[in-house]
Order: structure tokens, then sequence, then C-alpha cells
């Protein structure tokens, strides 16, 4: 073993290799099963936007927010496409620009010595507090500004390490700092990192050091003061979804508002610092991640843990370079850490390592691995030691990224089956309806983004004739209770809905269990149900989904189609039900019914109980009610009562029906 260290040790790699690790490292945290994910939260409408109402209507949407980010959008959307696989290998790319930028910015302070700037950019890279990255069409977005700030950093230190093109290097660095502070708030107080950087990288007496740093930074302040001059008073829309919480609060009590700011800054901290840290070494479920998925992410950790600690090792010897770094390091990552949080403490704002507010530890990347870069620094007489937790945090990063990874591809796998299986049910629906659903089982999406593709699936390209509400969140919203003829009007930004309680599908969707059109009968009534989608099975209105239509398929990004199961002629048969086609529904059971799949809610088997009794297949009816009864007894055979009594009043009377009919009414005790 000492043989084999000594020969690792006499390695020389050179530094040209380290944007092929830094890349090799974006590809293992971000970029494995990239085509197995798609759009997600805001992406999703303003996909829908660009590409069905036009770039006019997406320029309306930015308007409120972030105009000239928004310009950014109506330039890459029309090159990269509706296309998910390639929104995702791009943000891989943007992802890696970054870390490579850090390492150049960073290579400048500190010319002596490579290791400071190769441990920072790599934990930069690999930061576990941001599960967001697999968002990619709109993080493409956010890493092209930071990208464009990054390299605004190294071109302005560029230009003092090379007087010779300090004036078209200034020129450069100044616009890329004016497209940061124009199209973001993310970034915008960041910009005062640039003057701590430039007094590391003057090497001169401080009394010279301080004019040179002010001669340098004064462009730099007259575009941000021009900015802020402009976002203060020309940007009308500049407190539209955010007030300055903090300054309100500072200014009705100073002493109560400077402490709730204080207290806003040192939890921020604790979140962005040591939270996101030891966030990769948290326990894992594994009941939810699965074992086989638990041990992969294990695996990629202990590889990435192995690939990142034999580079380390292999990189250079210490002995040949200087170690006064550490306490600049502590210092720029104070600075750059301080002037992160400045737009979001204004505003009230407080990262947290969740979805979706882990968007604001963003900024903290740079600050929080220059600090931890500072503190593994410390142990300058135990380089092995260094390199053994540098490799530990970013390994350990590596599998906590590949968890969020998993729970994007799941997140994406169920929304394909939603839009599937509603294709499969629902081929049309009329205008100005709604399709009200319970809590889908997703994440990184809201009802909100969902009626982007569910408006591309159904209404005419320009229009927007449908909205998806989660009955939970948007009652008392859009509407103030779940009852008949109450007015739903939205304001989508890019266009407006208006619709009418009386004009809703109700809609349940709980996977494994197929997607299912509530039944105003039965399912007002069922205890299966939450009780607010009990209500709005009562409100549903078959006569929104135009049966006879052809049938819509999803937008093509969620192609392929989904294999088709139970669930495929399920949806059939209940669409043949509501046409009132016996035959094809029993038809369609037996095909179901010999597949290697069955139904995973009981009520699913009803339709098909209907569909063989009406048929006069009284033994095959009786035989899937008995199925569906030993489910549940106690909140099936309610239901079980009243699908017979309707099938009594539907069918004509014989005498198998009779027998039939005696045999379950007994057994399920139903009420005459």
């Amino acid at each position: 073993m000492k043989r084999l260290l000594k020969k690792l040790e006499a390695l020389s790699i050179s530094e040209r290799s380290i944007p092929f690790l830094l890349f090799l490292l974006a590809v293992l945290t971000y970029g494995l099963f990239f085509w197995q994910r798609g759009f997600y939260w805001d992406e999703e409408p303003w996909t829908w936007i660009y590409y069905r109402l036009g770039p006019a209507a997406l320029t309306q949407t930015f308007s409120t927010s972030r105009p000239f980010w928004g310009m950014i959008y109506q330039l890459t959307l029309p090159m990269i496409g509706p296309v998910p696989w390639r929104w995702q290998a791009l943000v891989v790319i943007m992802r890696w620009l970054t870390a490579l930028l850090v390492w150049a910015v960073l290579r400048q302070v500190w010319p002596k010595n490579p290791h400071p700037a190769l441990w920072t950019s790599l934990l930069f890279l690999v930061y576990p507090a941001l599960g967001q990255n697999f968002v990619a069409l709109m993080y493409t977005h956010f890493y092209i500004v930071l990208n464009c700030f990054l390299l605004s950093l190294y071109f302005s230190v560029l230009a003092i390490r090379i007087p010779s093109r300090r004036i078209p290097l200034t020129i450069a660095a100044v616009a890329l700092a004016v497209v940061n502070l124009m199209t973001m708030e993310y970034f915008y107080f960041l910009e005062f990192f640039r003057i701590v950087l430039f007094w590391f990288v003057l090497d001169m007496q401080w009394k010279e050091k301080i004019r040179r740093v002010t001669l340098l930074s004064i462009p730099y302040i007259l575009a941000f003061l021009s900015v802020s001059f402009w976002r203060a008073f020309f940007f009308k829309n500049q407190n539209a979804s955010y007030g300055y919480t903090a300054l309100s609060l500072i200014r009705q009590s100073p002493m109560a508002g400077i402490g709730s700011l204080l207290q806003n800054i040192f939890f921020s901290f604790l979140e962005t610092f040591f939270h996101a840290w030891f966030f990769p070494f948290q326990s894992v479920d594994v009941a939810t991640l699965g074992p086989h998925t638990t041990a992969l992410a294990f695996g990629l950790a202990i590889l990435s843990m192995l690939l990142v600690g034999l580079y380390l090792f292999c990189f250079s010897r210490f002995d040949q370079y200087e170690n006064k770094w550490v306490p600049q390091a502590f210092i720029l990552g104070a600075f750059a850490w301080s002037f992160a949080g400045g737009s979001f403490w204004l505003v009230g704002i407080q990262p947290q390592l969740h979805f979706s507010e882990d968007r604001f530890t963003m900024p903290f990347m740079l600050g929080s691995s220059l600090i931890i870069v500072a503190l593994v620094g410390l142990l300058k007489a135990k380089p092995k030691i260094q390199f053994a937790l540098l490799a530990l945090l970013i390994g350990f990063s590596v599998g906590k990224q590949f968890q969020v990874n998993t729970d994007y591809r799941r997140d994406w796998a169920t929304q394909r089956t939603f839009f599937w299986q509603m294709s499969w049910r629902i081929p049309s629906l009329a205008p100005d309806s709604a399709i009200l659903v319970n809590d889908l089982p997703v994440t990184y999406s809201s009802d909100n983004s969902l009626s982007g593709p569910l408006n591309w699936m159904y209404s005419p390209a320009g229009q927007m004739d449908h909205i998806l509400f989660f009955a939970s969140i948007r009652t008392g919203v859009a509407y103030p209770a779940l009852e008949p003829n109450i007015t739903i009007h939205i304001n989508y930004l890019a266009k407006v809905f208006d619709g009418n309680t009386s004009r809703v599908v109700a809609v349940k969707f709980d996977p494994p269990s197929c997607l299912r059109v509530l039944d105003p009968e039965i399912d007002s009534v069922n205890k299966l149900l939450p009780e607010l989608m009990r209500k709005a099975a009562a409100l549903n209105n078959y006569s929104m989904i135009n049966a006879g239509s052809p049938v819509m398929p999803p937008p093509s990004y969620f192609d392929p189609e989904i294999p088709r199961g139970f669930c495929y002629y399920f949806e059939q048969a209940d669409l043949a039900r509501q046409l009132g086609d016996w035959p094809r529904v029993a038809q369609l059971g037996d095909i179901a019914f010999h597949l290697n799949d069955y139904p995973n809610d009981p009520v699913e088997r009803f339709v098909f109980i209907e569909g063989y009794a009406h048929e006069g297949e009284w033994s095959e009816a009786k035989e899937l009610s008995l199925e569906s009864y030993r489910v549940s007894p106690s909140y099936v055979s309610p239901l079980l009562c009243i699908l017979w009594n309707r099938i009594d009043r539907e069918t004509p009377n014989n005498g198998n029906k009779e027998t039939v009919m005696n045999d379950l009414l007994t057994k399920f005790s139903c009420v005459p």
C-alpha cells in the first residue's frame, strides 16, 4: 500500500486536466439519466405560452417580474425547442461552466497555489443545498446570468493582470455586469464582491491599494448605481412579487426590525452553510427511495469520492506552494456569503433546504464553498486528511444530488402517466372547463404549472380554454366553496381564464391506481376519497367531455406513450360507459382481466360490473362485485349498493338478474 501511495504521489497531473475533471463531476452529479427527466414547475406554463400562445405572450408573462430575463428566453427557446432532454443536457453544461469560471477567477487571486481555486470549484459544483438543478429549462437561464456575472469578474481581474488589454476587458466586464444587474436579483449584491477580489489581486502597499481599488471599482459602481436608479424609479413592477419587508419593519420599529433582520441572517447561515454541508450525510429513507436506488446513490458517492480523492492526491505536492491563502479564503468567503443574501433579506426571504425555497440558496454557493475550503486549509500540515475531507464532502454531495435526481425522474414519470391516462379517458374538453383534481403525488409541479400542458393538449393554439385546480389549494381562492354556478376567474398573465364551477370535470389520480373521472352518484359518498373530492365529485359534469371527438394526445414531449396496461382498458371502458356502449365495455373487460395487471382501487371494477350487467353476463358482474367488496367491506359495500341500484334501474328484469341482485344486496346489507 505504501509503495502504491508513493507511486501515486510521484504522478504529476497538469492543471489542464481540471476542466475535464469538473466536466466529469458535473456529468456524475447532474447528467445521469438526463433523458428520463422532463419539464417542471414554471417552465411548464412558460413552454406552453411560448410555443402555443407565441413569443409576445411570453414577453407579457415576464413583464411583471424580470422583463430582461424574459428576453433571454426569447433567444434560447426557438433554438432548443420543447424537448426536455435537450434542456437537461444543456443545464449540465451550464453548471459545469459556472464551476470552471469560479476556478478561473480564483486562480487569478492565488496564482502561486492552485489548490484553493480547485477545491472551491469542486465544492461549488456539487453544492448539495440546491436541489433544483434538474428544473433544466429554468436553471439554464439562471446559470446564463450567473455565468455572465462570473465571466465579468474574470475579465475585471484579468484587466488587472494584463494592463495592455485593460480597456477592452473592462468594457466587456462592465457589459456583463449590467446583464446580471438588469435581468435578476439573485446575484445583485454580489457585485460588491468584485471590490474584495480587487483588493486581494493587487499586490502593493495598502494606501496605494486603496487608491487603485477605488479607481478600478468606479465603472462597476456607476453601473450598479445606474441600474439601481432604474429599478427604483422607472421599473414599475420592481416589487410585484415581494415588498421590502425588512425596511418596512425597521421603519415601524427600528429595534424589532433590526432584530428580525439579524435573526434572518443567522438562520440563513445555518441553512446555507452548516445544514447545507451536513445535508448529504442525513439518513436515507430506504422505503421511499427504494433499496436499488439507495445502493446506486451510495455507490455513486463512493465512486466520486475515490475519483476526487485520487485526483487531489496526484494533483501536486504541497511543499511546492505557499500556504498564506487561508485567511484570504476566509475573508473572501465571508464577504461572498454576506453579499449573496442582500436581495433576499430586504424582502424577508429565508433560504431553506426544501423545494421550492432551496432556490434561494443559489447565491450562497460561492461564499459557502470558500469558507469550507478555508476551514480545510487550516489542516495544511496534514494534506492527506485535507484530501479525505474534501473527497468525502464532494462524494456524498454527488450521492445526495443523485437522490434528488431520482425524485425528479419519478415526478416526470407520474406526470406522463397522468396526461396519457387523461388522453385515453378524455378525448376532448369543452371550452371554459376546469379540471378539478386531488393533490397529485408530485413535488416539483403545481396545479398552476400543470395548466400549461393541459391547455397544450386540449386548447387550440393561441387560446387558454382550460384550467387545472387542486381542490385543497384553490377552494376559497379561485372560488369560495365547492358549490355549483360560482364564477372562476384566473389571470394567467399571458391569458385570462373565465369559467364556472358548473363546468367542471372532477378527476382523481393516485397511482398506482388509474386516473378516474369521478361518478357524481357514487363518488359523492365514497369515503375512500377525501371530503373535498367527494364534494368535487358532485360537481362533475360529463357533458364537458366530448366523448365522441378524436383523441387529443398529450404534448409531444410526453412521448412515447406509456405502456397500455390495465389502466388503458379501464379508461377506454369508462369512456365507452359514458357513451352507453355496453358491448365495448364488456369486450374491454374481457381483455383487461386477462392481462398481467390488475386494479389498484376497488372502484375501478365498477365500470366493468356495470358493463357485464348490461350485457346480461351476470356471473361476471357478481364475481367482480365480490372482489371489490373483499378489499374493504365497510367502505365499498355502500358504493356497491348504489351501483347495483343503478343497474337495477337501467336493465330489464329477468330471472338471472333477480337471483344475482338478491344475493348481492343481502351480502352488502343494502337498504331497500
